[in-house]
């Protein structure tokens, strides 16, 4: 975030340009108002996007467990549907919500997420590769490669299930709620969550995981910043990780800001602007860190489990990318090729050449990539 912008507040002008003086006192004059430098209004309530946000961190992180012990079934279903108090402090580690608060927040993963079968089976296919924990990897066979858990063929199933939140249930919400604002009641005020539209925005806010006075400046995974509960977190911490060379943090934040300012003063064109912005970059947010892993994976040479690594990411990353919005300039037979190219045997992807066939199919979903959303990196 840019100094000046910390340093005070944008008066807007309703229907007009961005003021920082008086405004000319007469009867065809529109009243100005702030956006805020941090997400600050009145009657924000976003719990249900930003909880379920730290319950999918939860799941992953059971999921991560795998290397070194057998996942238990059970747990699975119960951190899905949010049963039998699964949620706990080994789990649940400087979250915005703690353990218990999750176990009494009567959410769930399950039912907020899109195509929720899938990605549930994803999760499942963890449970059974943790039996070959101990077992090396090769091709054909699930096992270790380092501290790397892979299937047969060479892939992560957790960065599926991770990345796949993103898109099914962040993304797929945060547009879900943005389509719906537009026809949402905006004068009756229900204390504490205020107009069905400001709180339709607001729980869209939640579901990208950012806390209220988010810089994008800071690099949120360093200390102190990294075990702060208020810190980007789902979707949101990929913004500095992968998305910093489009600046999408600071660019989602300020029309989040601008957006819920202007439904406070009925400045309707100002709020749509807004939607359009969230919702472009959101999209480059997981085109952005795809694109980072596929490039990555041309740098590793030897290192098999960082390639093998980069793949499942970038895969997990395409799949969240299925819930793009109708506007998007990705079409559907590339992102068929996309999908379709990672997925595939990765010990055959990786005995191919660097100077051949391997080099040619990465550089070609990059172009893929580049065509649809302009320069990533």
């Amino acid at each position: 975030m840019k100094k000046s912008m910390q340093k005070g507040l944008y008066v807007l002008a309703l229907g007009g340009m961005i003021t920082m003086g008086s405004c000319k006192k007469d009867k065809d004059q529109t009243p100005s108002y702030t956006v805020p430098t941090t997400y600050n209004f009145d009657n924000v309530e976003y719990k249900d996007g930003a909880a379920r946000v730290s319950m999918s961190l939860a799941f992953g992180a059971y999921l991560g467990k795998a290397t070194s012990r057998q996942l238990n079934q059970d747990t699975i279903n119960n951190l899905w549907n949010n049963a039998n108090t699964s949620y706990t402090a080994e789990l649940v580690v400087n979250y915005p919500y703690a353990f218990d608060a999750l176990n009494a927040s009567g959410l769930n993963i399950a039912g907020k997420m899109n195509d929720a079968a899938t990605f549930k089976a994803y999760a499942d296919s963890m449970v059974l590769m943790s039996q070959n924990r101990n077992a090396t990897a090769s091709q054909g066979v699930a096992g270790k490669i380092v501290n790397r858990l892979v299937n047969y063929t060479g892939l992560e199933f957790n960065q599926l299930v991770v990345k796949g939140f993103f898109g099914g249930m962040s993304m797929a919400n945060v547009i879900t709620l943005l389509n719906k604002v537009p026809n949402d009641d905006n004068n009756t005020v229900v204390a504490g969550s205020g107009t069905a539209m400001q709180h339709d925005w607001d729980l869209a806010f939640g579901y990208i995981g950012l806390p209220k006075d988010y810089d994008s400046a800071i690099n949120y995974t360093v200390a102190p910043y990294n075990t702060n509960p208020a810190r980007p977190l789902g979707i949101g911490g990929y913004f500095f990780e992968r998305a910093r060379p489009i600046k999408a943090g600071g660019i989602i934040f300020e029309a989040f800001r601008k957006g819920r300012a202007a439904i406070n003063a009925k400045d309707y064109g100002t709020r749509d602007a807004a939607i359009a912005t969230i919702k472009e970059y959101l999209e480059k947010t997981l085109a952005a860190s795809a694109d980072a892993y596929l490039a990555l994976s041309s740098t590793r040479g030897g290192d098999v489990a960082a390639r093998f690594h980069d793949y499942s990411e970038a895969l997990g990353f395409t799949l969240a990318l299925k819930y793009r919005p109708a506007s998007s300039k990705l079409t559907d037979a590339n992102y068929q090729v996309l999908l379709t190219t990672l997925k595939t045997d990765y010990w055959t992807l990786n005995d191919t050449p660097a100077t051949g066939e391997t080099k040619g199919k990465i550089t070609k979903l990059r172009d893929i990539l580049s065509a649809a959303y302009g320069k990533l990196d």
